[in-house]
């Protein structure tokens, strides 16, 4: 006689479809469970149950592997399907406070644009708190494909049919120098210029440093740096300290404190800004920092 689906329900719990789709994913019960972070007796023990209550066969073994039967590939489906859904409902948790306001968890490279743009919102929604991740272009892009963060803001951002996007601004890489030293009364310097003294870079996954090594590899230059840092932050202080000079995005922030900028004259390919975020990210928050983005370019070039 066949079971009612009742007890189907019962026995297709969410962690035996996560265990089934886990092994036919690894192949054996023993990656599955590193994988799950449990013991292969336990995921082996699940998978035995939906058998036995089921009345099915999950597995066959070949060549020493497990290989999921065409019932098993279903259940499989239904499994990230199922996992999938439980990771949307902790996105709409993640879009909430304690206290249940809304929060937009936002990635920047720089502090500006984006932290003027996070600023009109606020002022637009009070109840509105915003959680920023800051970091080098490639922690930012792999945090936004994580969906770590909902809407981000970089520079030289190639296109992606994977991100819908707003450009905010156009920008150079400048040099950064302390206000008292050997770069006093410059008002611009060249590429061999900086490379003939000190300097200071970012590290590997900064779109600043990018720009700067592919400049000096044009150049025919190889400069050593004499401190390397992995951040902006400590990329000025270290500029500010007279350790040597260093490189940014020219509006990467509002401080005007202790350093100069100026210009690199055989570095002067600007790039674009831009806000963004998957393409299926779909919320109110979202939406209103892309359009707020869009405000920001029009308003920087007058229009």
């Amino acid at each position: 006689m066949k079971a009612p689906l009742t007890d189907h329900l019962r026995t297709l719990s969410p962690a035996r479809l996560r265990a089934n789709l886990t092994v036919a994913e690894m192949g054996s019960f023993s990656a599955a469970g590193r994988r799950l972070g449990v013991s292969h007796t336990a995921v082996s023990q699940q998978i035995r149950e939906m058998e036995a209550a089921c009345g099915i066969r999950l597995f066959d073994r070949a060549d020493g592997a497990l290989r999921p039967t065409p019932v098993c590939q279903e259940l499989a489906e239904i499994g990230q399907r199922i996992i999938a859904a439980e990771q949307d409902a902790a996105r709409v948790l993640d879009r909430r406070d304690s206290q249940g306001k809304p929060r937009l968890r936002l990635g920047l490279g720089n502090s500006m644009p984006g932290i003027a743009i996070a600023a009109r919102m606020l002022a637009l929604h009070p109840g509105l708190s915003i959680a920023v991740e800051t970091g080098s272009h490639q922690e930012i892009l792999a945090a936004v494909l994580r969906r770590d963060v909902e809407v981000a803001v970089l520079p030289d951002l190639p296109p992606d049919p994977r991100f819908r996007r707003t450009p905010v601004i156009t920008q150079e890489v400048v040099a950064i120098v302390a206000t008292q030293g050997p770069w006093q009364g410059h008002d611009a310097v060249t590429l061999a210029d900086l490379a003939a003294g000190p300097l200071v870079f970012r590290s590997r996954g900064s779109s600043t440093q990018k720009v700067v090594d592919r400049a000096f590899r044009r150049a025919g230059l190889a400069p050593d740096p004499r401190l390397t840092a992995d951040t902006r932050d400590v990329v000025y202080e270290a500029v500010a300290a007279g350790i040597g000079a260093g490189f940014m995005w020219r509006h990467g922030t509002q401080r005007t404190d202790m350093v100069r900028r100026l210009p690199i004259i055989d570095l002067s390919a600007p790039s674009e800004e831009v806000a963004f975020a998957l393409a299926d990210e779909r919320n109110q928050m979202v939406d209103l920092f892309l359009a707020l983005a869009a405000d920001h370019a029009r308003a920087g070039s007058g229009g």
